[in-house]
């Protein structure tokens, strides 16, 4: 990581449409992420406290509380030893349920640091390590490399901290928002409506699901994932096929939801990806920089009676380069514009859930794909990483997806207040079906004996 500047950068400016939008919708219900990982070997406390200072410094936004000034909620800068990021110590037994309240426990308005960092640890050799962000700070992405630099440093690294640059919302940085096309509300309403007609009310695919935003919430975590050999032979299945394994995570997400309905019947399914637009921002964004850049992409598969599952992983890849190419990434403008009319409270944040439910009733897929493993030194070893979000009140399910280590963890993520375990573990059991029937190498039409 390169030095941008000799001392620690704060930040001082409006959110932008995104950082907004999440900011606002997480009145009504909570919206957070959590990195997690477990550990194999010794991490030092001292260490581990003096790694969380130096990377709190490293980052503007671990440094920063949100406040409404003048009808507008803002990034402001908070001292550091006015807030300071420490490690919460916790037991090791029911970690996992841990990390769900996690994920429903908001920030209170105008907290600093706006995350919280917590090490699940008995004194044994065993422990686990979770970082809980509020979304309007940072992404999945961005939110597991803070997490692995914060282990780095209590480990193995001793550089000095190179610090990072207070970065623009995503919106400013946009080099497609700027496009005359996409300028106004209209065009972002006009899309969400028509996405509507194209696909069906989810209320009528999953019947009992509650849209409806409600600040009391039960998220629950199923666990799932792909072994190394699994994860190795999906990907090679991809490129034989002409897709991504995004492609083949949207595909099986898809077919799993069709497989709820019991029957063989031709329907309309929509899907809601996050994008990382890191690589379509200018200002030279990396992994390191600390942000929400991302976007929700909708996209509405007609299914036949009977799937094709390579077809269909073909069809979520190309539609999402699709909608990319064209500058629809952009459309978080129409639902919530850079510069607001009313005070950013409840009942605007009512408002806008409603804009947002006008899109169609779908799952949602985030995959932040391969993280890079670092050095932890020979005594410390991060067995797994994965990552988890809030689902938003308009998604019965939410999955999550990233690849460690050679193996993939994938998280499905329900709110039970909205959908019962039960159908959320049908779902969760469909997927990974699809993906490992995927991730086998199709068999070998039978040789024809010769002739004699």
């Amino acid at each position: 990581m390169r030095a941008t500047s000799a001392a620690p950068a704060t930040i001082h400016r409006a959110l932008g449409s995104t950082e907004g939008l999440y900011g606002l919708l997480d009145r009504l219900y909570c919206l957070n992420f959590v990195v997690f990982g477990e550990l194999q070997g010794t991490l030092d406390a001292a260490r581990l406290q003096a790694a969380l200072a130096t990377v709190q410094d490293i980052h503007p936004l671990l440094r920063a509380r949100i406040v409404n000034v003048g009808g507008r909620s803002r990034f402001e800068p908070v001292q550091r030893r006015l807030a300071p990021l420490r490690a919460e110590v916790r037991g090791h037994r029911g970690w996992r349920r841990e990390i769900e309240r996690q994920l429903q426990t908001p920030f209170d308005p105008g907290q600093a640091p706006l995350a919280r960092f917590l090490w699940f640890n008995d004194g044994g050799s065993r422990s686990v390590v979770a970082m809980t962000f509020h979304h309007p700070i940072g992404d999945g992405r961005s939110g597991g490399a803070v997490l692995l630099d914060v282990l780095r440093r209590a480990t193995v690294d001793r550089s000095p901290p190179a610090y990072r640059p207070a970065r623009a919302s995503s919106q400013s940085l946009d080099v497609v928002a700027h496009k005359p096309r996409l300028i106004g509300a209209l065009q972002g309403m006009r899309f969400w409506l028509e996405r509507g007609r194209d696909a069906l009310q989810f209320a009528r695919q999953l019947p009992g699901y509650d849209p409806t935003p409600n600040p009391d919430r039960d998220v629950r975590i199923i666990a799932l994932g792909l072994a190394p050999a699994q994860l190795a032979s999906l990907q090679r299945q991809c490129r034989e096929h002409g897709t991504t394994v995004h492609g083949a995570l949207g595909a099986a997400q898809l077919l799993a939801v069709n497989d709820q309905f019991g029957s063989q019947a031709p329907r309309r399914l929509a899907l809601n990806s996050l994008a990382d637009l890191r690589g379509v921002l200018s200002g030279a964004l990396s992994d390191a920089d600390l942000g929400l850049y991302i976007s929700t992409l909708c996209t509405v598969h007609a299914l036949p009676r009977r799937p094709d599952f390579w077809a269909l992983a073909r069809e979520v890849r190309d539609s999402l380069k699709q909608q990319l190419d064209s500058g629809d990434a952009n459309l978080i403008h129409g639902v919530y514009p850079p510069n607001p009319v009313a005070d950013p409270g409840d009942g605007v944040a009512r408002l806008v859930q409603a804009v947002v439910a006008l899109a169609p009733r779908s799952t949602m897929l985030t995959n932040i794909g391969r993280i890079e493993e670092v050095d932890r030194g020979p005594r410390l070893a991060l067995r797994t990483l994965a990552f988890a979000v809030s689902p938003p009140a308009q998604h019965p399910v939410c999955v999550t997806a990233n690849s460690y280590g050679g193996r993939m963890f994938v998280n499905l993520l329900h709110d039970r207040n909205k959908l019962g375990s039960e159908p959320a573990k049908a779902i969760g059991e469909r997927l990974m079906h699809h993906l490992t029937a995927a991730s086998r190498p199709a068999a070998a039409p039978p040789r024809t004996p010769p002739s004699t």
